[in-house]
């Protein structure tokens, strides 16, 4: 048998291991997760989606799956929530009334531990397009009704990636150097705590099962996905992934229509 080169597997979602229709090879998946358990290797999904939307897509696999989930704010590693980065509630609630009151052209959502929130006022057609991609969706009649129980960890913007970049250094000017926005794709923008991403998420992980970063292998289609990319010894840029994101990857993977995460894995893996 060929050795495995890698130790830990880290994939990005949406555009990456999931196909334009948010599917898979679940039986091709089943047979790579099987190996990865029989030689102790972490499979990690890495993707700026909801904790329990991330659970929901591998909801038949039980065991062996790990998650960094909201851009890096919340971990997960054998079952267990291992980490989590909040947006302090009072600052949170700055943020949002800072957006609200500058650029009311904004769509705002707010991603919690339990909950993604949105307001009643929303039209109906962009709720249906929320629900599609999160769960345990709440409406309120303002921001301020947000449980301060339920951890606050991201606030997301559908806007342009200059908007976002224009209130994320506004906002830091005015209440001191706390957030950060990174692209999600799709002129979706989440609004983080500073210092949060997915490559830091992915890190954290690693270190968790002491595994260095050149041992691990990472797709990704995506600009969020570049740190992540930058820093692992194999990184595999999709097909379908845009130019920034291939430029720094070492490798190119098939689609993500094709299951190019998985044909990639079963290669490696002796897998047919």
């Amino acid at each position: 048998m060929t050795t495995i080169p890698f130790k830990a597997v880290a994939v990005d979602m949406d555009g990456t291991f999931l196909t334009e229709k948010k599917t898979f090879d679940h039986q091709l998946f089943g047979k790579i997760l099987k190996k990865l358990q029989a030689n102790n290797i972490p499979f990690i999904s890495a993707t700026g989606n909801q904790l329990i939307r991330s659970h929901e897509y591998f909801q038949e696999f039980t065991e062996g799956i790990d998650y960094v989930s909201e851009n890096g704010a919340i971990l997960e590693a054998d079952g267990k929530v291992i980490k989590r980065t909040a947006l302090d509630y009072d600052i949170a609630q700055k943020l949002l009334h800072f957006i609200q009151t500058e650029y009311p052209e904004a769509i705002i959502m707010v991603s919690a531990e339990h909950h993604c929130y949105i307001l009643k006022s929303m039209d109906k057609a962009t709720k249906d397009d929320i629900r599609i991609y999160y769960r345990k969706v709440e409406e309120i009649d303002k921001f301020t009704d947000i449980d301060p129980s339920d951890t606050i960890l991201k606030v997301c913007l559908t806007a342009d990636d200059e908007l976002a970049t224009i209130i994320q250094d506004r906002f830091n000017e005015k209440y001191g150097d706390y957030v950060r926005g990174t692209s999600s794709g799709n002129m979706t923008i989440d609004l983080v705590h500073k210092g949060i991403n997915k490559a830091k998420g992915v890190a954290d992980m690693l270190k968790y099962y002491g595994i260095e970063q050149k041992d691990l292998i990472a797709f990704g289609d995506g600009e969020n996905d570049i740190g992540m990319l930058e820093a692992c010894g194999y990184s595999y840029a999709m097909e379908n992934a845009n130019a920034k994101t291939k430029a720094v990857a070492k490798y190119e993977a098939p689609s993500n229509d094709e299951n190019g995460v998985l044909k990639v894995l079963a290669k490696y893996l002796d897998i047919e």
